[in-house]
């Protein structure tokens, strides 16, 4: 039950993805195209599903260091797609433009390593407001590896990134297979964030469906 709390900002990233492409094209919503705009926000995790398959989870740790944001987490190329689809289509898309690039925003300050925004020029990995070590200070406490970190490990920055090279060796090191209960199951800023976010979006959609 617990593996849908990831999912959660994604859900209303898509609610709020379909109300903005409506506001943008002046189009009438109704409630179906909720259900279009819901699987757009998740789509770039179709990348996931061969390995939660296989391995029956999604985690990058020692255990497995292959990040699965190597299939659709492109954002400069859905970026292209979703301005072409919004030109041709419209409301459609713009709903895919909007809710892709909502996806790539989550991404870029959650749960994770990052996304390669420059891609295919670039394949290193971004992110917003974290540690090169991707874990907050609370979880390097209680593994004892706080107080072995240097300054520069310890500081959080406004951008973070990880090269081609680099990022197996982080993950192997840092990565954790108990990324849900550990940031999902506590009080932090993301597993807050996502929440809100979602409650909010429910809330606009009850009142939007019953106006």
């Amino acid at each position: 039950m617990k593996q849908i709390l990831p999912v959660l900002a994604d859900i209303a990233n898509g609610i709020f993805a379909t109300l903005l492409a409506g506001w943008i094209t002046n189009t009438e919503i109704f409630w179906w195209h909720f259900l279009v705009g819901v699987p757009l926000a998740m789509m770039p995790d179709l990348d996931a599903v061969p390995e939660l398959l296989r391995r029956g989870k999604v985690a990058a740790s020692s255990d497995y260091v292959y990040d699965h944001r190597e299939g659709l987490h492109y954002p400069a190329v859905l970026l292209l797609v979703g301005i072409v689809l919004a030109w041709l289509v419209g409301f459609f898309g713009w709903l895919f433009l909007i809710a892709t690039m909502l996806h790539f925003v989550n991404d870029s300050y959650g749960v994770g390593w990052g996304v390669a925004w420059l891609w295919p020029f670039s394949r290193t990995r971004y992110k917003c407001a974290d540690r090169k070590v991707n874990q907050p200070k609370r979880m390097l406490v209680a593994d004892g590896v706080w107080e072995k970190l240097s300054v520069d490990e310890r500081r959080v920055r406004f951008i973070v990134s990880w090269s081609e090279e680099e990022l197996p060796r982080f993950i192997m090191r840092w990565g954790r297979g108990d990324w849900i209960d550990k940031w999902y199951l506590t009080r932090n800023w993301v597993s807050v964030t996502e929440y809100l976010l979602f409650m909010c979006s429910l809330f606009i959609l009850v009142a939007f469906l019953l106006r």
